[in-house]
């Protein structure tokens, strides 16, 4: 799995969705260890990170050991065949501040809005905007 946050051009292929809207060179896109998910994740996925193992997941709103608390998004699709065990871990790419399609989060809820001190913004053609 590639971590490294440089330009990569082949985001804009229709089988990786956009979730940054603009801007992509402020966004702060760090590695994470995501901790094994039975369907994988999908890019978007609002991830919070658990104290009790260090590792991200989905967040789940009111969860236990941290995760409900929104800490990133999720840059990337990340197949469960991405995982060599049940207890394994993958890196990925989180997106920890900048711009994203509101629309495309899966996840977020006015909790997770806060947790990530964002705020939604219109733009011009209708499209809402979240900026953390």
């Amino acid at each position: 799995m590639n971590i490294d946050p440089r330009f990569n051009g082949q985001i804009f292929r229709k089988s990786h969705p956009m979730i940054i809207a603009q801007n992509r060179q402020l966004a702060s896109i760090l590695p994470v260890a995501l901790a094994y998910a039975s369907g994988g994740y999908s890019a978007g996925t609002v991830l919070a990170r658990n104290t009790t193992s260090g590792q991200y997941q989905a967040y789940a709103a009111g969860g236990p050991s941290g995760t409900g608390t929104a800490a990133s998004i999720l840059f990337e699709d990340v197949d469960v065949s991405e995982f060599a065990a049940t207890s394994g871990t993958v890196f990925a790419r989180g997106i920890f501040g900048g711009e994203v399609f509101q629309g495309k989060l899966i996840g977020l809820d006015a909790n997770a809005i806060s947790n990530l001190n964002a705020r939604s913004i219109i733009d011009a053609t209708g499209a809402s905007v979240l900026k953390f």
